[in-house]
């Protein structure tokens, strides 16, 4: 199994002035399947991050990679379906992901999202969002293990989306930062 580690304490630089702290960020793959594990500290109230990574219909706010996200219905305040339309670019292969999760928040704000597979172009996908105050911080714990339905080139690819997913989950980390600090 691969693994790459971002050494603890690498700053991510925000647009707002603020910098967070990421504390690790580990991406690996075993076989067809991806998993990432995210620890980062974030100047920013941890209602404000939540507000932001719960806003459903505009997550393109958190990270520009989504195209559309909305709210497909809501089975109470707190179980929702979310439709998520990402576009990417790894090299020159471009695709077009489409993402239906049944998104749960829970007691002790976390947040779970499992990929509806028929409506989705992964096989699986499993994601959790622990959000904490820390002090005058948010402390976020972010996992996910996840298969594509789509090709993965053989040899290449692999690393190249390791690469991309730790870029992206990197960003989203920044993109909710940003955000609260902006309120």
């Amino acid at each position: 199994m691969l693994k790459y580690l971002i050494v603890s304490g690498l700053a991510l630089v925000c647009v707002s002035g603020h910098a967070g702290e990421i504390v690790t960020a580990t991406v690996s793959h075993h076989e067809k399947r991806y998993f990432i594990e995210v620890e980062a500290l974030l100047d920013a109230d941890s209602r404000l991050v939540k507000r932001a990574l719960t806003d459903y219909n505009h997550l393109k706010s958190v990270n520009d990679i989504i195209q559309e996200s909305y709210v497909m219905y809501s089975l109470d305040d707190v179980s929702h379906r979310v439709y998520v339309k990402t576009r990417t670019c790894i090299t020159f292969f471009c695709k077009t992901i489409i993402q239906v999760q049944d998104v749960e928040e829970l007691a002790g704000n976390v947040i779970v999202a499992q990929v509806v597979p028929e409506k989705s172009d992964f096989e699986y996908a499993h994601a959790r969002w622990k959000i904490s105050a820390e002090d005058k911080q948010t402390r976020i714990h972010f996992s996910t293990d996840l298969k594509p339905a789509f090709w993965v080139p053989p040899l290449i690819g692999p690393p190249l989306l390791e690469r991309k997913l730790r870029q992206e989950v990197l960003r989203t980390i920044d993109g909710l930062e940003r955000l609260a600090n902006s309120n």
